[in-house]
């Protein structure tokens, strides 16, 4: 991390942070509405949400190859505004063989109808419901990520497009707002993973599979990974913990007919 992201880091933990996110929000709209690259590379696309591996994949090849959540507040604004006309020209900013970012569940009827992304390749990790409902309730409640005075996924993504403040679950005691929380998160887990199969292009990988798959996504890219560079967040300490049996068997059916389906076309 260079001196300058340090300071940029420790501003993010203060009151000023939002100002920080919407000027340089502001200067990466002026790069992407005038850049004009000389080529453009084919992108593909991770689309599956936040805590499924992600990082991992991203962090096998270069940072020249792929990227993890790159444009992430600017990416949200502009999408939101106008997906036609910002898609094409984010990725060409881009100019990435694969980029990873949790947003892109979010925006899976725009991925599937718009006449650039709906020809490219992507990628969906597969995770249980439990283990990622888990997961996503234990970090974004983590003290590292409560020290932000803006998030920009628990604003952008938690609250406008799931419909949950992660930040208001009880990890003390069961509360309504918990059950709320935890049905809304299963419904938008859900709902995305149907949605998938409107996605013409697309390898589903679970994410106990990620290691056994590599190969698959360097025959995507057409780029050698490098599993010694790449790493995955882990929460060892986990305040809360979901099981739902139910909910994973369900959730099983559901994506081994996907899978079945996509070998059949």
């Amino acid at each position: 991390m260079t001196i300058i992201d340090k300071i940029k880091y420790a501003l993010l933990k203060t009151r000023f942070a939002r100002y920080i996110r919407v000027v340089e929000g502001w200067i990466l709209r002026f790069k992407i509405t005038v850049s004009r690259p000389s080529s453009t590379v084919r992108t593909v696309l991770c689309i599956s949400p936040y805590k499924t591996g992600t990082t991992f994949i991203a962090g096998l090849f270069r940072k020249e190859v792929a990227k993890h959540e790159p444009l992430h507040y600017i990416s949200y604004k502009l999408l939101d505004k106008d997906f036609d006309k910002y898609f094409q020209k984010r990725m060409a900013y881009l100019n990435l063989k694969l980029e990873c970012s949790g947003l892109w569940s979010a925006y899976v009827d725009d991925l599937a109808s718009n006449a650039t992304s709906k020809d490219l390749d992507y990628i969906c990790v597969l995770r249980s419901p439990s283990s990622w409902v888990t997961s996503v309730i234990n970090y974004w409640n983590e003290p590292f990520m409560l020290d932000f005075h803006f998030d920009i996924q628990n604003e952008f993504f938690w609250k406008n497009k799931v419909g949950v403040n992660l930040r208001e679950f009880n990890f003390d005691r069961e509360s309504k707002t918990n059950e709320e929380i935890i049905e809304k998160l299963i419904s938008f887990y859900f709902d995305f993973t149907e949605k998938t199969k409107n996605i013409r292009n697309l390898t589903y990988i679970h994410l106990h599979d990620i290691k056994k798959k590599i190969s698959c996504i360097e025959d995507l890219l057409g780029e050698k990974a490098n599993v010694k560079n790449s790493w995955k967040r882990q929460n060892k300490n986990k305040r809360f913990i979901y099981k739902n049996d139910e909910i994973d068997n369900r959730y099983k059916v559901l994506t081994d007919n996907l899978i079945r389906n996509r070998e059949r076309q």
